[in-house]
Protein backbone atom coordinates (compact mmCIF):
# COMPACT_ATOMS: atom_id res chain seq x y z
CA UNK A 1 0.00 0.00 0.00
CA UNK A 2 1.29 3.55 -0.95
CA UNK A 3 -0.17 6.87 0.45
CA UNK A 4 0.20 9.91 -2.03
CA UNK A 5 -1.54 13.15 -2.46
CA UNK A 6 -4.61 12.88 -4.18
CA UNK A 7 -4.39 14.16 -7.65
CA UNK A 8 -6.80 15.46 -10.17
CA UNK A 9 -5.89 12.26 -12.30
CA UNK A 10 -7.46 9.86 -9.37
CA UNK A 11 -10.70 11.71 -9.55
CA UNK A 12 -12.96 9.29 -11.41
CA UNK A 13 -11.46 6.15 -9.41
CA UNK A 14 -12.03 7.56 -6.51
CA UNK A 15 -15.66 8.43 -7.12
CA UNK A 16 -15.43 4.60 -7.66
CA UNK A 17 -14.49 3.97 -4.55
CA UNK A 18 -16.35 6.10 -2.68
CA UNK A 19 -19.62 4.77 -4.64
CA UNK A 20 -18.43 1.37 -3.45
CA UNK A 21 -17.47 2.11 0.33
CA UNK A 22 -20.02 4.88 1.09
CA UNK A 23 -23.05 4.40 -1.09
CA UNK A 24 -23.82 5.52 -4.70
CA UNK A 25 -23.84 9.36 -5.09
CA UNK A 26 -22.85 10.46 -1.41
CA UNK A 27 -20.29 12.36 -4.21
CA UNK A 28 -20.93 13.72 -7.46
CA UNK A 29 -17.89 13.65 -9.99
CA UNK A 30 -18.28 17.36 -9.51
CA UNK A 31 -18.15 17.42 -6.21
CA UNK A 32 -14.63 15.44 -5.94
CA UNK A 33 -13.32 17.84 -8.18
CA UNK A 34 -14.48 20.81 -6.11
CA UNK A 35 -13.68 18.76 -3.42
CA UNK A 36 -9.57 17.97 -4.81
CA UNK A 37 -9.23 21.74 -5.76
CA UNK A 38 -10.08 22.79 -2.07
CA UNK A 39 -7.50 20.34 -1.14
CA UNK A 40 -4.65 22.72 -3.22
CA UNK A 41 -2.85 25.31 -0.81
CA UNK A 42 -2.02 28.35 -2.63
CA UNK A 43 2.04 27.07 -3.00
CA UNK A 44 0.85 23.83 -4.61
CA UNK A 45 0.55 21.92 -1.24
CA UNK A 46 -2.17 19.08 -1.42
CA UNK A 47 -3.71 18.28 1.79
CA UNK A 48 -6.00 15.29 0.70
CA UNK A 49 -4.64 11.79 0.19
CA UNK A 50 -5.60 8.40 -1.17
CA UNK A 51 -3.73 4.80 -0.48
CA UNK A 52 -3.31 3.18 -3.02
CA UNK A 53 -3.13 -0.71 -3.65
CA UNK A 54 0.72 -1.04 -4.81
CA UNK A 55 0.03 -3.96 -7.10
CA UNK A 56 -2.97 -3.23 -9.22
CA UNK A 57 -3.16 0.58 -8.43
CA UNK A 58 -6.71 0.97 -6.94
CA UNK A 59 -7.64 3.46 -4.85
CA UNK A 60 -8.33 2.11 -0.68
CA UNK A 61 -8.43 4.62 1.57
CA UNK A 62 -9.14 8.42 1.16
CA UNK A 63 -8.69 11.36 3.30
CA UNK A 64 -10.10 14.73 2.02
CA UNK A 65 -9.10 17.36 3.57
CA UNK A 66 -9.57 21.23 2.65
CA UNK A 67 -6.67 24.01 3.01
CA UNK A 68 -7.40 26.53 5.15
CA UNK A 69 -9.24 29.58 3.39
CA UNK A 70 -10.20 27.28 0.54
CA UNK A 71 -14.04 26.15 2.64
CA UNK A 72 -16.74 28.01 4.14
CA UNK A 73 -18.43 24.79 5.27
CA UNK A 74 -18.54 20.56 5.46
CA UNK A 75 -20.38 18.33 3.13
CA UNK A 76 -23.77 20.00 5.16
CA UNK A 77 -23.85 23.81 6.16
CA UNK A 78 -23.91 23.51 10.02
CA UNK A 79 -21.10 25.40 11.33
CA UNK A 80 -20.58 27.23 14.16
CA UNK A 81 -16.89 28.75 14.44
CA UNK A 82 -18.63 31.13 17.25
CA UNK A 83 -17.02 28.05 19.32
CA UNK A 84 -13.87 27.61 17.97
CA UNK A 85 -10.29 28.85 19.54
CA UNK A 86 -9.30 29.79 16.30
CA UNK A 87 -11.18 31.75 13.33
CA UNK A 88 -12.34 29.98 10.05
CA UNK A 89 -9.17 31.11 7.43
CA UNK A 90 -6.69 29.71 10.21
CA UNK A 91 -8.34 26.23 10.35
CA UNK A 92 -8.33 23.25 8.18
CA UNK A 93 -10.97 20.88 7.23
CA UNK A 94 -11.24 17.59 7.48
CA UNK A 95 -14.03 16.43 4.89
CA UNK A 96 -14.06 12.33 5.04
CA UNK A 97 -12.12 9.53 5.39
CA UNK A 98 -12.59 6.42 4.24
CA UNK A 99 -10.68 2.97 4.37
CA UNK A 100 -11.80 -0.46 2.72
CA UNK A 101 -13.23 -2.73 5.03
CA UNK A 102 -10.46 -4.94 4.40
CA UNK A 103 -8.11 -2.82 5.73
CA UNK A 104 -9.80 -1.39 8.79
CA UNK A 105 -8.16 -1.48 11.95
CA UNK A 106 -4.34 -1.49 10.15
CA UNK A 107 -3.38 2.06 11.18
CA UNK A 108 -4.06 3.43 7.39
CA UNK A 109 -6.87 5.88 8.64
CA UNK A 110 -4.48 7.32 11.21
CA UNK A 111 -1.70 7.33 9.05
CA UNK A 112 -3.62 9.69 6.25
CA UNK A 113 -5.17 11.93 9.05
CA UNK A 114 -1.84 12.12 9.88
CA UNK A 115 -0.27 13.37 6.07
CA UNK A 116 -2.75 16.06 5.98
CA UNK A 117 -1.98 16.97 9.44
CA UNK A 118 1.50 17.85 8.63
CA UNK A 119 0.59 19.94 5.25
CA UNK A 120 -1.72 22.25 7.80
CA UNK A 121 1.03 22.77 9.81
CA UNK A 122 3.25 22.87 6.86
CA UNK A 123 0.93 26.08 5.70
CA UNK A 124 0.54 27.40 9.10
CA UNK A 125 -3.14 26.01 10.15
CA UNK A 126 -3.78 26.94 14.15
CA UNK A 127 -6.57 23.64 13.62
CA UNK A 128 -8.79 21.48 11.70
CA UNK A 129 -12.25 21.24 12.35
CA UNK A 130 -14.63 18.47 11.37
CA UNK A 131 -17.98 16.85 11.93
CA UNK A 132 -17.95 13.96 12.55
CA UNK A 133 -20.65 11.12 12.20
CA UNK A 134 -22.14 10.02 15.68
CA UNK A 135 -24.12 7.07 14.26
CA UNK A 136 -20.97 5.22 12.77
CA UNK A 137 -20.67 1.58 13.39
CA UNK A 138 -19.83 1.10 17.32
CA UNK A 139 -18.98 4.92 17.20
CA UNK A 140 -15.67 4.60 15.15
CA UNK A 141 -16.14 8.26 13.91
CA UNK A 142 -16.42 10.18 17.36
CA UNK A 143 -14.12 7.53 19.08
CA UNK A 144 -11.07 7.57 16.36
CA UNK A 145 -11.59 11.44 16.29
CA UNK A 146 -11.09 11.89 19.92
CA UNK A 147 -8.07 9.63 20.19
CA UNK A 148 -6.02 12.11 18.03
CA UNK A 149 -7.53 14.71 19.72
CA UNK A 150 -10.09 16.17 18.47
CA UNK A 151 -12.85 18.02 21.07
CA UNK A 152 -16.05 18.28 21.21
CA UNK A 153 -17.61 21.42 19.82
CA UNK A 154 -21.61 21.06 19.52
CA UNK A 155 -24.05 18.57 17.96
CA UNK A 156 -26.00 18.98 14.69
CA UNK A 157 -28.73 16.85 14.81
CA UNK A 158 -30.31 16.04 11.34
CA UNK A 159 -26.71 17.39 9.19
CA UNK A 160 -27.05 15.77 6.66
CA UNK A 161 -31.01 15.44 6.08
CA UNK A 162 -30.35 18.48 3.42
CA UNK A 163 -27.90 16.12 1.22
CA UNK A 164 -29.85 14.23 -1.30
CA UNK A 165 -28.57 10.75 0.09
CA UNK A 166 -29.49 7.72 1.28
CA UNK A 167 -27.84 6.58 4.29
CA UNK A 168 -25.90 3.14 4.09
CA UNK A 169 -27.22 3.07 8.16
CA UNK A 170 -31.26 2.26 7.64
CA UNK A 171 -31.50 2.61 3.46
CA UNK A 172 -33.39 6.01 4.00
CA UNK A 173 -32.73 9.26 3.44
CA UNK A 174 -30.03 10.44 6.07
CA UNK A 175 -31.53 12.07 9.23
CA UNK A 176 -28.29 11.45 11.03
CA UNK A 177 -26.63 13.45 13.79
CA UNK A 178 -22.92 15.12 13.31
CA UNK A 179 -20.67 16.21 16.39
CA UNK A 180 -18.83 19.35 15.48
CA UNK A 181 -15.09 18.89 16.70
CA UNK A 182 -11.96 20.97 16.77
CA UNK A 183 -8.23 20.15 16.50
CA UNK A 184 -5.82 22.60 17.80
CA UNK A 185 -2.28 21.63 15.84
Amino acid sequence: MQIREFLSSDIAAVKSFTDEQIGQGYYSLEELIASQKKSMGPNGEISSFVLVDSVNHTIKGLRLAFQPGQWAHGKGAKLRPDLWPFSLHEAGYFQSLFVASELQGQNWGPRLSQKSIEVFKNVGANGIITHCWKESPNNSSFRYLQKIGFTVIIEHPLYWSDIKYICTRDGTPCQCTSIEMYLKI
